[in-house]
């Protein structure tokens, strides 16, 4: 699994790079900035899910590609790896392909692989 920003959406890079720098919150709002969820109360709460997150593992480090599905012509389904200071966090991302370029429609995390990846069931 290597970082490869030609699989992973510039959306999805540009949240995890701000992430890294500034934190959780950084992280929604350049994930979110015009999509549909932008301004909504499941944004706040994933804000909060990825600080509970780094209260039991640490600070976010880096990620690895896992695989992309599509999902038709205009939606594709990214999977990741996150890895933070005591161990990985799985990451799904569904982006869809607006007149402006890839935009995020919404996203879950989560420290089980089973409830994210569907070949790890």
């Amino acid at each position: 699994m290597l970082n490869s920003s030609e699989e992973v959406p510039k959306v999805i890079l540009s949240g995890l790079d701000a992430y890294k720098a500034e934190g959780p919150e950084a992280a929604m709002k350049a994930w979110i900035k015009g999509s549909p969820i932008e301004g909504s109360k499941e944004a706040l709460s994933q804000a909060n899910n990825l600080r509970q997150i780094q209260d039991f593992y640490g600070a976010y480090k880096t990620f690895h590609f896992i695989q992309s599905r599509n999902l038709g012509p205009t939606s594709r389904m990214i999977y990741l790896a996150l890895d933070y200071e005591k161990g990985p966090v799985f990451g799904k991302f569904l982006v869809f392909r607006a007149e402006q370029g890839w935009i995020l429609t919404s996203f879950l995390v989560n420290t089980h692989p089973e409830q994210i990846l569907p070949d790890c069931r």
